[in-house]
């Protein structure tokens, strides 16, 4: 099903989200912090009593400080690694490594991800009739997730970059695809404000995917709303 909230004007790109809209990322990332903390642990016992509940609440407040490292999942997980282990007395060096040890045991497991069929053949139809990359605050690699093939490029925060809602993925995304204006870019994503709001600040066009979203205040609707891939399949092949 699917709610048109304003006309959509031609476009000439996709750009996508990545978790939670390609697919359920919450155990996902679930099962990543465990195996993180775990790794932690067996590594550093002194901090073994840090599981991923308390691992998981130091990072929402490292993230509630600063916005802009907020927005990049990877840099706010290697900070709140780092915080946490400095803060049991371990030196700054030793921490930095043992955080870009465990970030690795994570991500690894994070990319750990089975990709319905539906979606590797809606991805295949369109990317025959647009170009499409990937926009995503977090750390999949497309490559790892079995969906290279569909995708001429992924855009993540860093290297100067911030995330979504800031307009700096989409700026490199619309230069990579040499578009006339922003809107000709059509964003699809999950979060109303990280997608919605930063896909329509940058200028795009913006479907809302919301299978089990409440009903949200938006500053700007989207274009339209989503409320499964089929929708998404039915509207734009």
């Amino acid at each position: 099903m699917w709610h048109f909230h304003q006309r959509l004007q031609p476009f000439t790109a996709i750009s996508f989200d990545l978790d939670d809209t390609l697919y359920d990322n919450a155990p996902v990332i679930q099962r990543a912090e465990q195996l993180l903390a775990d790794h932690i642990a067996t590594a550093w016992p002194s901090v073994s009593d840090l599981d991923a509940h308390a691992w998981r609440k130091l990072r929402d407040a490292v993230a509630a400080e600063d916005a802009e490292l907020a927005s990049d999942m990877t840099a706010l997980r290697l900070a709140t690694l780092t915080r946490g282990l400095t803060e049991r007395g371990i030196s700054l060096h030793k921490a930095k490594a043992l955080a870009s040890e465990g970030m690795e045991v994570f991500l690894h497991a994070r990319n750990d991800v089975l990709i319905a069929p539906e979606v590797h053949t809606l991805l295949a139809e369109l990317a025959t009739r647009y170009p499409l990359v990937a926009v995503s605050n977090g750390n999949a690699d497309i490559y790892r997730l079995g969906l290279g093939d569909y995708f001429e490029r992924a855009f993540h925060p860093g290297e100067g970059r911030r995330g979504k809602p800031y307009s700096d993925l989409f700026v490199a995304a619309g230069a990579h695809l040499q578009l006339a204006q922003p809107m000709h870019l059509l964003h699809v994503g999950d979060h109303p404000v990280s997608d919605v709001q930063g896909a329509l600040r940058y200028g795009a066009q913006a479907i809302w995917f919301a299978p089990k979203a409440p009903p949200v205040e938006m500053t700007r609707l989207p274009h339209a709303t989503i409320e499964d891939l089929h929708a998404l399949r039915h509207l734009l092949t």
